[in-house]
C-alpha cells in the first residue's frame, strides 16, 4: 500500500470506490477531490496501484470561542485548524486489521488517519495549526473518538466545519496530542 496525493493519474480508479456512504463516495467520483479549492485529497492505493483502498481530504480553517455578551455573539479565535473533510475506507476493506498492539488493534482506517495526521504535523511547520477538526459519521465515530482520542466540540466552540444533512459528530483534537503509530 502507498498513500499519494490524488491526481488525474488515478482518476480512472475513482468509479470503483464505495465506502457505503454515497456522499463520501460522490466527493471522489464527481471530480470534487481534484478541485484544490475543496481541499487536498490523498488516496491509499493497492500495491499494484490499480485500486483505491481509501482516501482522505483536508483543508485549513480556524476554531473560535463563542462569547455571549448581551444579545451578541462574539467570536474569539482559538487557533488555526486542519479540517478532515472526508476519510473513508472502501467497504471491501473496512474492519481489516493490520496489527495488534498492547493497547489494541490497528485497522486500515487507523493507518489512513495516521498518515493524515503526519501530513498535518508537517503543515504545522509552515502555518499555524492548533487543532484537527472533523464531522464524523456514526460509522466513523469509534475510529476517531475511541481509538484515536478525538473529543466532542464544546458548547462554546465554533468552526467552519461544514455539517451535512446526515447526522454527524463535530470532533476535534489538539495537534500537540497527535501520536504517530
Amino acid at each position: 500500500m502507498e498513500i499519494k496525493k490524488y491526481t488525474r493519474e488515478f482518476e480512472n480508479l475513482k468509479n470503483h470506490f464505495e465506502c457505503g456512504n454515497i456522499m463520501i463516495d460522490n466527493f471522489l467520483k464527481n471530480g470534487d477531490a481534484l478541485d484544490e479549492n475543496q481541499g487536498i485529497t490523498y488516496v491509499m492505493l493497492s500495491d499494484k496501484k490499480d485500486f483505491i483502498i481509501g482516501y482522505y481530504n483536508i483543508e485549513v480553517g480556524r476554531v473560535d470561542q463563542i462569547e455571549i455578551v448581551g444579545n451578541h455573539r462574539i467570536y474569539k479565535p482559538m487557533g488555526g485548524t486542519v479540517n478532515i473533510n472526508y476519510l473513508a475506507v472502501h467497504s471491501r476493506y473496512q474492519g481489516t486489521k493490520i496489527a495488534e498492539t498492547g493497547d489494541g488493534k490497528i485497522y486500515l482506517g487507523d493507518i489512513l488517519l495516521n498518515d493524515c495526521e503526519k501530513r498535518i504535523l508537517e503543515l504545522r511547520k509552515q502555518v499555524g495549526i492548533t487543532f484537527v477538526t472533523l464531522c464524523s459519521t456514526e460509522e466513523g465515530y469509534h475510529l476517531y473518538k475511541v481509538r484515536n482520542s478525538y473529543e466532542d466540540f464544546e458548547e462554546d466552540m465554533n468552526t467552519f466545519v461544514q455539517e451535512s444533512d446526515q447526522k454527524c459528530y463535530k470532533l476535534y483534537k489538539c495537534v500537540d496530542d497527535i501520536i504517530e503509530i
